[in-house]
């Protein structure tokens, strides 16, 4: 485990859960994820005809349905980074 007077890796990110640096690997997992995730939400929107959110602000759809996909994806990006963590 990494302490805090440990030096920091210059190129490679934290896992802030375990503190240690992540792999190329898990890095390049991590960036696919996201860039799934943020088509498909493009996608939703553009499906139902709603505005996409600007910087720092929450994906809002006008259905109840689409809400209840939204929230889906993003417990499915959630759970998605877990596992990509946890492969070496």
């Amino acid at each position: 485990m990494i302490s805090p007077r440990d030096p920091v890796p210059s190129n490679n990110p934290i896992n802030h859960a375990t503190g240690r640096p992540m792999s190329d690997r898990q890095v390049h997992h991590l960036q696919q994820i996201e860039e799934a995730g943020s088509l498909l939400y493009d996608v939703m929107h553009d499906a139902e005809g709603s505005a996409r959110p600007g910087d720092h602000q929450d994906h809002v759809y006008g259905s109840r349905r689409m809400s209840i996909a939204a929230t889906h994806l993003e417990i499915a990006l959630m759970m998605a980074r877990k596992a990509a963590l946890e492969a070496k």
